[in-house]
């Protein structure tokens, strides 16, 4: 019954990956540094020669040390203060000692003034001292004396040099706020002019004592015009209706005594209107008209006592009634009189109106151009105290400032002077130590671009990020010894090298084939010198040594070996079966290996890719499958003749040697492709000479495990059952 094998997820497989490639950087990196630990070694002392060589190869130098010391300057801002020089100016101090006209001037300064001293080419150096304003200037030069000479020189120089910049500056700046000052007066002086001029030519103080009168006016006139015209549309109203308008001035009149607001309101009212009339305000028409309005009401009330008492054709009754009557008539006559007045107040009122329309047009161009007048005699009187402040600050502190220059001193001082120039011991340590990390640094770096370049695989953890998709059936460790290596037998001494081949044969028992397990396999390489014939001839031993009846076959027909590593003849062999010269059974020789038999590669030959491509090839590899329980072919390198690719296709499996820490990545891709297009059935991938002091190979490296309890040490191992 078959078995569900449980795959790990895509998750898990993309960690396992990532820690491969991790992995693999860091043993490429280490295997690099235990082969090449010497390059490294190399670099390093030629750093510290070449520095040596440096030290040693300088002349004698003599140095001498002066110190300068920097503070503050006066500062005009709205005020003199001290401020403080920052970093800016630090650096401005420090190139301008270092510079070359310095450097000249100084020189010109030694020769004026110390005519017997040769000239020596002097290096100056300044540094600042940190958290401080001191600058330290440093003269190196090969003459102790002149050193000392040009230092203080270049001290004076530039002290010199300073003093000078800063008369040039305090000359500029005085000159400038001169200017200014000038230019201030003058301005102010116009404005006064302007001020004065205008004044004279406009009298507008006198005139208008500081008020826009003409404005004051206007707005007496703009009121009398809306009064004007509100008595205009009262006596409109009055005109339309005269008995409504007489009954509003009758009950303004009976309410007189009572409401002395009303009253005021009434005498406001009649004033507006001329009359001809006494003490209430009223005309004699107007008069007229209310007392025939109340000898009406008095006739009507009269008319309907005699009613109730008579008949209407009583002649007391036609009497009230021709007298109502008339009085009626009288009252008409009234109200068209008082009309007719009414109109001629309209009349009046509304010349006033025009009269006022007049005025007023006259006044607002009068106010308006008396309004521009004080508006602009306010604009040059502000200008004129805005100038006048202007020019007294800046005099203030250009006298300031005249000051300030008279009592300035130069904020930079010689602190200390130049030194007596001592000779110049060289530090060899720092040299040393910066050759030394420079040197290896430098091996570092080659070191890496020469691994760049090398796609050699060295660790199984590298392989698996190279190459994630080929099964790695095992590693076999590096033996170290000259020579070939010889072969397996039973109860190697060489536990790690054989559990290593007890592992792939394993490998290849329970792997899961998808289908029948490999009968025939082929095992190669990429390209010669990958150890595959030793690999393939250990396997069938391994797999002899457990019980299967192994035929092991030389396929490199053209350099195979197998044969001398079992110390049997060459010939007859494999080639000699492929053309037919004998049966593949007789060119078969036992070994001393129980279980496994030798096919030799036979006499060497032409177009052997044709043989192995051959149907005589086919019948045979079926007739071994049929006799042998495994029947390994041990082939020629992928990359080197077609033999392999031609006659890989042909067996269950094939398996592929890569030899670690040789091997170029390239190849070996390469020679998969190869295979993978010749729709090969590859096994998996065996690991060569890989280094058992790796990390990833410590679980094979428990060697106690491997050995017999000291009781048996000297008993005879017996070979492992089949």
């Amino acid at each position: 019954m078959e078995q569900t094998l449980n795959l790990p997820a895509a998750g898990h497989s993309s960690t396992l990956n990532r820690i491969h490639e991790a992995s693999a950087k860091f043993q490429r990196y280490k295997i690099l540094l235990r082969r090449r630990w010497w390059f490294l070694l190399l670099t390093a002392s030629i750093g510290v020669c070449v520095q040596a060589l440096r030290i040693t190869g300088r002349p004698q130098e003599f140095r001498s040390l002066a110190k300068l010391v920097a503070g503050g300057q006066m500062v005009m801002n709205d005020s003199v203060s001290w401020h403080e020089q920052q970093a800016d100016f630090y650096g401005t101090i420090i190139e301008t000692v270092e510079s070359a006209e310095m450097k000249r001037r100084a020189l010109e300064r030694v020769r004026a003034m110390n005519p017997d001293l040769k000239d020596s080419e002097v290096e100056i150096r300044v540094a600042q001292t940190k958290g401080s304003a001191i600058f330290n200037i440093l003269a190196t030069g090969s003459e102790p004396k002149y050193t000392k000479v040009f230092l203080d020189a270049l001290l004076a120089e530039f002290i010199s040099f300073r003093q000078s910049i800063r008369e040039q500056a305090q000359g500029k700046v005085l000159q400038q706020f001169l200017q200014e000052v000038l230019s201030k007066q003058k301005l102010m002086e116009d404005s006064l002019d302007r001020l004065t001029k205008f004044r004279a030519a406009n009298n507008i103080i006198t005139i208008t004592n500081g008020n826009n009168a003409a404005a004051l006016f206007l707005n007496n006139l703009l009121a009398q015009r809306e009064s004007q015209r509100t008595t205009f549309e009262e006596l409109k109203l009055e005109i339309a209706n005269v008995n409504a308008a007489m009954e509003a001035r009758e009950r303004m009149l009976n309410a007189a005594t009572g409401n002395a607001k009303t009253a005021e309101s009434a005498q406001a009212t009649t004033v507006k209107v001329e009359t001809s009339s006494g003490g209430n305000g009223m005309t004699m028409a107007e008069q007229d008209f209310l007392r025939t309005k109340s000898k009406i009401t008095e006739l009507k009330t009269r008319l309907d006592s005699l009613l109730l008492q008579f008949k209407s054709q009583h002649p007391q009754v036609q009497d009230v009634s021709e007298q109502l009557a008339a009085q009626r008539a009288l009252l008409g006559s009234y109200s068209e009189q008082i009309g007719q007045e009414k109109h001629s107040q309209m009349e009046e009122v509304q010349r006033r109106i025009q009269v006022l329309d007049v005025q007023i047009k006259e006044k607002q161009k009068e106010a308006l151009e008396l309004g521009a007048k004080i508006a602009e005699d306010n604009q040059l009187e502000k200008a004129a105290e805005s100038s006048k402040l202007a020019y007294e600050k800046l005099f203030e502190k250009f006298e300031r400032l005249q000051s300030v220059f008279n009592t300035q001193a130069d904020y930079v001082a010689i602190q200390e002077r130049a030194t007596p120039a001592s000779e110049n011991v060289e530090d060899w340590v720092m040299p040393i130590v910066i050759g030394l990390i420079a040197g290896v640094g430098v091996g570092v770096g080659i070191l890496l671009l020469f691994d760049r370049l090398d796609d050699r695989v060295n660790s199984f953890s590298e392989f698996q990020a190279l190459f994630p998709g080929e099964a790695v059936l095992g590693q076999i460790p590096d033996q170290r010894s000259r020579g070939d290596v010889a072969l397996l037998r039973p109860n190697d001494d060489r536990h790690l090298y054989a559990e290593a081949f007890r592992n792939i044969r394993s490998s290849i028992l329970f792997k899961n084939w998808q289908g029948k397990p490999p009968k025939t396999i082929l095992v190669t390489s990429a390209v010669p010198n990958e150890g595959k014939t030793t690999v393939t001839s250990n396997l069938a031993v391994t797999m002899a040594l457990a019980g299967a009846r192994v035929l092991l076959a030389d396929c490199d027909l053209r350099r195979g070996g197998v044969s001398e590593l079992f110390k049997l003849p060459s010939s007859p062999g494999f080639s000699d079966v492929l053309r037919g010269k004998l049966s593949w059974r007789d060119a078969v020789q036992e070994t001393s290996i129980r279980n496994l038999d030798l096919l030799s590669r036979g006499d060497v030959f032409d177009q052997t890719s044709e043989m192995l491509l051959s149907k005589n090839a086919e019948e045979m590899l079926d007739e071994m499958s049929a006799e042998y329980d495994y029947v390994i072919f041990d082939s020629a390198p992928m990359l080197v003749a077609d033999d392999t690719a031609s006659f890989a296709p042909k067996l269950d499996a094939v398996l592929f040697v890569v030899r670690m820490c040789s091997t170029m990545a390239r190849l070996s891709g390469k020679a998969l492709d190869l295979l993978y297009e010749r729709q090969v059935n590859i096994g998996g991938v065996i690991l060569n000479r890989s280094s058992s002091s790796l990390k990833e190979y410590t679980y094979y490296n428990y060697a106690s495990y491997y050995y017999a309890p000291a009781k048996a040490a000297n008993q005879v191992e017996q070979p492992p059952a089949a």
